[in-house]
C-alpha cells in the first residue's frame, strides 16, 4: 500500500512562501521600534531690502527646535535618545563632475546615534558640527559616483539647493522599499537655518525605553509642541506587519500540540493497561524501575506540551499589550465595543498624512507577509487534510482488503505513530517483502521510512501457521478495532501434526489484540519470553499446544502477501 505524496509544485510553493515569510519577518525586525513625528516645516522668513540685520530664512525652524528642547524634558525617563531632523525629498545636488537629484536627510543632534551611518570612506559628523551647523556633507556611494565619477571624493565641494558643502565621508547605501530616489546625502540641520533652503518635512525621532509608556509620552509631548503632525510608532507597526504570520504559527503550533497530547494520552492508556496486566504475573516491587521510568517520560512529555502551550498563549496574547486601544472596557457591551472601534479608526482618518521611508517599508512587508501567510495557511490546510484523508482512506480500505483475501499488509511510512493507530506494527528490514510490477516478490529497503505490517485476515493467517509439535487445544480471541470481522474466537486443535482452526463459542483461553498477534507470529523470540516481557494480552489458561504453536514464526513470503 502506497501513500500519495504531496505534489512537487505544492512543496515548491510552500518553500517559496516560507522563504518570503522569513525574509519579510527579518526585514521588519531591521526597521526597529523608534517613535516618529512628522510635520510640515514652518514658513521661511522673507528677506526685504533696507534691513540692517540679516534675516535667517529658516529661523522658525531654530525656534521650533528650541521649543522642543523645553517640552522634551519629560522624555528623560522614557526615551533613550531623541533628535529633530528633516528631509528634502528631491533636492538638487551638483558638483564638478555633474549634477543629479536625491534625498537629503537633515540631521540634528543625536542624529547619528539614532541612525548610525556605515562609512566606506572619510569620517562621520562631529557632535559640534551637528550642534553648530557646519557646512559638511556625507554622500552615499551612488551619489558620489554620479557627482564625481569616483567613490571617495573627500574634501571636495557639493552644492545642495545652491548652498556649498564640503564632503567629509561616503556612506554605504542600499536602495530599499520606501526610497523615492536612487541617491542620498546627509547634512546638519543647523546648517540650513541661515540659508534659503526649503525643507519638505521635519521629523522628531526617539528611541523609547520599554515598559514606561514611552509611546503615550511621545505623542503627548509632540502634540503639545506642534499640532497637525503624524505620529508613527514603528514598533507597533512592526507588530501589525507580522500579525498574520503570528496567527499562522499559533495555528500550526496548536495543531501540533493537540496531536502531541493525543499521542501522549494514547501511550498513557496503553501503558496503564500493560501495567495492570503485568501486575497479574509479577510483583509490583519488580515493576517499580519500569514504572518510574515511564512516569518520568510522561512527565517530560506533558511538561513539554505545557511549555509549548504557554509559549503559544504568550505569542497570541502579546499583541493585546501592544494594541490596548482595541480592547473595550467591557468585552460584552456593544457600546464599549463600538467606542473602541471608532476611537481607533477616527484617529487614523485624517485628511493629510505624512509618511517616512520606514513606515512605507513596513506597509510593503505587511502586504507581503499577509499574502504569503494566507497562501501558506491554505497549502498547510490542504496538506493536513490530504494526510488525514489518506489515513482515513487506509482505515476504510482495511475491511475491503480482507474481503479480497489479503492476509498481511506491508507498508513503508515516515509516520509510524499514525499507522500504529490503525493496527500496524514495526517489523525488521529483513522481513519486508514487496510485490513488484512484474509480479515478483522481493525484499525491499528504503531510507527514512519504517517498514510496518498488519494482519488483515486473522483466520487465514491462523490456518497458515504450522501445527504445534505438542498436542492439545485452546481458544484464541482476537480484537481488532478497524476490521470487525477479525473480532472472533477460534478453537485451535493440534493432534499428531495436524492442526484445525474452527470458530468457537466457549470462553477464550488467551485474548490478543491484532497488533500483539502480529508481534507473536512474526517476532523472533519464544512465546515464554513474550509472556514475560509483554503485557498487551489476557491469559486465563496456558496449554502446551499454545506454546508450541506460537514458538513458530511466519516469514513474510509471497504466500503471505
Amino acid at each position: 500500500m502506497k501513500m500519495k505524496k504531496t505534489p512537487w509544485w505544492q512543496a515548491v510553493l510552500l518553500a517559496a512562501f516560507a522563504a518570503a515569510l522569513a525574509f519579510g519577518a527579518y526585514s521588519v525586525s531591521q526597521v526597529g521600534n523608534h517613535l516618529q513625528y512628522l510635520i510640515a516645516p514652518p514658513h521661511k522668513l522673507q528677506t526685504s531690502g533696507g534691513e540692517e540685520t540679516p534675516v535667517k530664512p529658516n529661523e522658525p525652524v531654530a525656534q521650533w527646535y528650541a521649543a522642543l528642547k523645553d517640552v522634551a524634558e519629560e522624555w528623560d525617563s522614557t526615551m533613550e535618545a531623541w533628535t529633530l531632523g528633516g528631509v528634502m525629498e528631491n533636492a538638487s545636488l551638483s558638483a564638478e563632475g555633474g549634477g543629479t537629484q536625491g534625498r537629503v536627510t537633515v540631521m540634528g543632534e543625536n542624529g547619528t546615534t539614532l541612525h548610525p551611518l556605515q562609512l566606506r570612506f572619510g569620517r562621520n559628523f562631529f557632535p559640534e558640527e551637528l550642534r553648530d551647523g557646519a557646512h559638511v556633507i556625507i554622500l552615499d556611494e551612488q551619489a558620489a559616483l554620479a557627482l564625481f565619477r569616483i567613490s571617495d571624493p573627500i574634501d571636495r565641494k557639493v552644492t545642495v539647493q545652491g548652498v556649498e558643502y564640503r564632503v567629509i565621508g561616503v556612506a554605504r547605501h542600499r536602495k530599499q522599499v520606501g526610497d523615492l530616489t536612487d541617491y542620498g546625502a546627509y547634512i546638519p540641520l543647523m546648517s540650513v537655518i541661515d540659508q534659503d533652503i526649503t525643507l519638505d518635512a521635519l521629523q522628531v525621532e526617539a528611541a523609547p525605553r520599554t515598559g514606561v509608556g514611552a509611546s503615550v509620552s511621545f505623542s503627548t509631548v509632540c502634540g503639545t509642541w506642534q499640532q497637525g503632525g503624524t505620529v508613527i510608532d514603528l514598533g507597533k507597526e512592526g507588530m501589525a506587519a507580522t500579525l498574520w504570520l503570528r496567527v499562522l504559527l499559533c495555528l500550526a503550533g496548536a495543531t501540533a500540540l493537540l496531536r502531541l497530547i493525543g499521542w501522549l494520552n494514547g501511550q498513557a492508556r496503553s501503558y496503564a493497561k500493560q501495567y495492570s496486566q503485568q501486575l497479574q504475573v509479577r510483583y509490583a516491587l519488580s515493576l517499580m524501575p519500569q514504572l518510574a521510568g515511564m512516569i518520568l517520560l510522561f512527565c517530560l512529555g506533558y511538561g513539554g506540551a505545557a511549555a509549548l502551550a504557554a509559549v503559544l498563549m504568550n505569542v497570541i496574547i502579546q499583541p493585546v499589550y501592544t494594541f490596548p486601544e482595541w480592547i473595550p472596557a467591557v468585552l460584552v457591551e456593544w457600546e464599549d465595543i463600538a467606542a473602541a472601534f471608532w476611537k481607533v479608526w477616527q484617529t487614523s482618518a485624517t485628511l493629510r498624512e505624512m509618511r517616512s521611508p520606514e513606515i512605507l517599508r513596513l506597509r510593503y512587508f505587511t502586504l507581503l507577509i499577509q499574502g504569503c501567510s494566507a497562501a501558506t495557511g491554505v497549502l498547510l490546510a490542504l496538506w493536513y487534510a490530504r494526510r488525514r484523508t489518506a489515513l482515513q482512506g487506509v482505515a476504510e480500505s482495511l475491511p475491503e482488503m480482507r474481503r479480497q483475501g489479503v492476509v498481511v499488509s506491508v507498508i513503508r511510512t515516515a509516520r509510524p505513530i499514525a499507522f500504529g493507530e490503525l493496527g500496524y506494527v514495526p517489523c525488521a528490514e529483513s522481513e519486508v517483502w514487496q510485490r513488484e510490477p512484474d509480479g515478483a516478490v522481493r525484499r525491499r529497503r528504503g531510507r527514512k521510512t519504517t517498514p510496518m505490517l498488519r494482519i488483515i485476515h486473522v483466520q487465514r493467517l491462523l490456518e497458515q501457521l504450522p501445527a504445534s509439535p505438542k498436542d492439545g487445544s485452546f481458544v484464541l480471541e482476537v480484537t481488532d478495532a478497524q476490521i470487525p470481522a477479525n473480532n472472533a474466537r477460534w478453537e485451535i486443535t493440534c493432534e499428531q501434526g495436524v492442526k484445525t482452526v474452527e470458530r468457537a463459542e466457549r470462553d477464550w483461553d488467551i485474548q490478543l489484540p491484532v497488533q500483539t498477534l502480529a508481534r507473536v507470529v512474526y517476532g523472533s523470540g519464544t512465546f515464554h519470553d513474550f509472556l514475560e516481557n509483554n503485557a498487551d494480552f489476557d491469559l486465563r489458561m496456558r496449554s502446551p499446544a499454545m506454546d508450541g504453536l506460537f514458538d513458530q514464526h511466519m516469514p513474510l513470503t509471497e504466500r503471505a502477501l
